[in-house]
């Protein structure tokens, strides 16, 4: 049977966020034509 790929992603886990703040300083995802940030999780 054929692996599929899914299934090795599945081990990692992303949150998407319009906006992050990094030591005080918020950034948005659209000033740097994004929709959103990608942030790996456990």
């Amino acid at each position: 049977m054929p692996s599929n790929k899914k299934d090795k992603d599945n081990k990692k886990q992303y949150i998407y966020r319009a906006s992050m703040t990094i030591n005080g300083t918020t950034y948005y995802a659209k000033n740097y034509g994004k929709k959103a940030f990608k942030i790996p999780i456990n």
